[in-house]
């Protein structure tokens, strides 16, 4: 497999790049492995380039005054980062942190310098690359509704449906989640016993399984 066939396959929105342009982006991307939890951005860097993810995740998150973390969103296999988009081409820097996922992230990067020109010589890259935008942004205001409107309750609800795998297990400890949702680990530990009390997840060390999603769907809001 080339590396236009990888980069392909891992990210579906570049589909409507024509052959050449995909190929373009083959010879330029480089794929790249991260640990677990590995820093990538924090406030004040420069970026200098386009992620975007092919396995595992990227988390762009905040710190409150009081030095708690809260979770922006999640970048999933097949997305990117608006933030680090804009960042990007507007030449500002990034006003938050970025970290990898709970099991590591492979990502391909384009070079800063690469995206640029391709933005201004291929209308179907910047298509691409607007559709992507437009997308993401759509699913962050979704996100910052939830934070605004739902209790804490449905949006623990909603980030362990998000977490869950196909077997419904979520591999993060109670003070992770409390981290996704900028709250404390107490208070993540008693909704979780009051779920559990309910039948909807059990509880394990450092991960939980969802054992009845619709119920617990339900109470997502």
């Amino acid at each position: 497999m080339t590396e236009a066939d990888r980069l392909a396959a891992a990210m579906p929105f570049l589909a409507t790049l024509s052959t050449t342009t995909l190929a373009r982006l083959g010879e330029r991307v480089r794929f790249v492995s991260v640990p677990p939890r590995a820093g990538l951005l924090q406030p004040g860097d420069a970026v200098s380039g386009a992620y975007f993810v092919e396995t595992g995740a990227i988390r762009v998150h905040f710190l409150d005054a009081e030095g708690r973390e809260g979770t922006l969103y999640r970048i999933g296999p097949g997305q990117s980062c608006i933030i680090a988009l804009n960042c990007l081409f507007s030449a500002m820097r990034y006003p938050a942190w970025a970290e990898a996922g709970e099991d590591g992230t492979n990502f391909a990067m384009l070079d800063g310098a690469d995206a640029r020109e391709l933005m201004s010589e291929d209308a179907s890259f910047m298509k691409a690359i607007f559709e992507q935008v437009s997308t993401r942004l759509y699913d962050l205001l979704g996100t910052l509704e939830h934070a605004i409107r739902l209790p804490l309750e449905a949006r623990l609800a909603c980030l362990l449906l998000d977490l869950a795998d196909d077997k419904g297990i979520v591999k993060l400890s109670q003070e992770r989640l409390a981290a996704h949702l900028g709250t404390s680990r107490e208070v993540v530990s008693r909704l979780l016993r009051t779920l559990s009390g309910e039948g909807l997840v059990e509880s394990g060390y450092a991960r939980l399984r969802v054992t009845d999603r619709m119920a617990l769907e339900r109470r997502s809001g």
